[in-house]
């Protein structure tokens, strides 16, 4: 009996076993192990940056973060596992009706959204709220990606005036841009700018002339200096709402612009006094009524404070690590549509890192934007899930292609 029922365990986790082989074989460990890595840091970050918050106890902010993190994480697990069409019609079809329905709740986010922050940004749908914009970056990479392998002619090179020609057609460019109006109407720059970032990255990835990139360098420092100059025009335009004028003048000169002022002078303090290796997991000053949303999009300046600026480099040094691998795994593929989902998502992260911290630092004007997989939010959390979970299924496809190739080559 007993013999028999040792066998009969040795059976399943025999099967057990050859199943997680064969499901996850291809999984990278290395993003997985990052990303989940992350996500749990960031629990611990808002359960101690949200310690004074009026909102809700930091047990009750750590319980939300801590159950989206799980989710988040079988979500992408699931999506890794799919076994996606990338080429199909069915795919294809998917993706526009993905992008219409996003624009949809964006349009519904705009004209019926309540306003927080000064902005239209949140849709509730049964106590949940979530931001759509944030899927519709997600879904922006994949509808790029899907359009521009369809005209795609070389990977760096190739007809590049022809090529421009057809990359400004409008079943391109169409819906992305409407999006956009949306999203920098309600208004949400930060949101904004990593829409065009994306789009401007993938269309350069995609083959266009090297004389695009200079000219759009060019036309973003142009913009960038003279913004501040023209906050007072934008303002009798209502193109920008009071609140955001502020948040111009502080980003000029924190110290004279009052009320304004107060939270990037507070994350200046906050960063000041945690120095190279921070006070201390729980000790942070700031967050205790000094600091605006500490856990939220000035989370990291609760970092620097609590655990220090090195803690932030090895961030930093991790999420460089995970782009690192997506730009790898990307100019390894022959595949544009491989190539372009995972060189957008690169640089998906790296604005969104890059306009998140010029905020908590000053070097950008604060636009609300959060640290990616740190700072509290649960829809934030699931968007990124899905975002990675179709990385993760990419990168799945492309090393299974390699491996296929090399057992060829062996004669296997």
């Amino acid at each position: 009996m007993y013999t028999e029922q040792t066998h009969r365990f040795k059976n399943l986790w025999h099967r057990w076993h050859q199943f997680l082989r064969r499901k996850f074989r291809y999984l990278d460990l290395w993003t997985i192990s990052i990303v989940i890595g992350l996500m749990v840091f960031g629990c611990v970050m808002v359960y101690t940056a949200s310690t004074n918050m009026a909102s809700g106890s930091a047990g009750s902010f750590l319980r939300k973060q801590a159950f989206f993190a799980v989710f988040a994480s079988i979500v992408m697990l699931i999506i890794f596992m799919l076994k996606i069409k990338w080429q199909s019609r069915a795919y294809r079809q998917f993706v526009v009706c993905i992008v219409l329905l996003l624009i949809g709740l964006l349009a519904i986010t705009r004209l019926f959204g309540p306003v927080t922050s000064g902005a239209h940004g949140w849709l509730y749908l049964g106590g949940f709220g979530f931001q759509p914009v944030e899927y519709f970056k997600t879904a922006l990479i994949l509808w790029f990606a899907m359009r521009f392998a369809k005209l795609y002619t070389h990977p760096w090179y190739g007809k590049a005036s022809s090529f421009f020609s057809q990359v400004i057609r409008m079943n391109i460019w169409g819906l992305p841009l409407i999006g956009f109006a949306f999203t920098l109407s309600m208004p949400d720059m930060g949101g904004a700018l990593i829409l065009m970032t994306i789009g401007t990255v993938m269309a350069l990835v995609a083959g266009i002339s090297p004389l695009f990139v200079v000219i759009t360098i060019i036309a973003v420092a142009v913009l960038i200096l003279g913004l501040a100059s023209l906050v007072p025009f934008f303002v009798s335009l209502h193109l920008l709402q009071p609140y955001q004028a502020l948040r111009f003048e502080s980003f000029l000169d924190p110290w004279q612009a009052g009320d304004a002022g107060h939270q990037l002078i507070n994350s200046y303090y906050a960063l000041s006094n945690g120095g190279w290796f921070g006070r201390g997991l729980g000790n942070s000053i700031q967050k205790l009524g000094l600091l605006p949303e500490p856990n939220t999009d000035f989370i990291m300046a609760i970092v620097g404070e609590e655990l220090g600026v090195v803690t932030i480099w090895v961030i930093l040094g991790l999420f460089a690590v995970l782009i690192i691998r997506l730009v790898l795994f990307g100019i390894s593929t022959k595949n544009i549509q491989y190539r372009l989902i995972l060189l957008g998502t690169a640089s998906y992260i790296t604005v969104q890192i890059l306009v998140n911290l010029g905020g908590v630092t000053g070097l950008l004007p604060i636009t609300g934007v959060t640290f990616p997989l740190i700072s509290y939010g649960g829809s934030s959390l699931l968007s990124w899930g899905l975002t990675f979970g179709l990385v993760l299924n990419v990168i799945g496809c492309i090393r299974r292609e390699q491996d296929g190739i090399e057992r060829s080559q062996h004669g296997f």
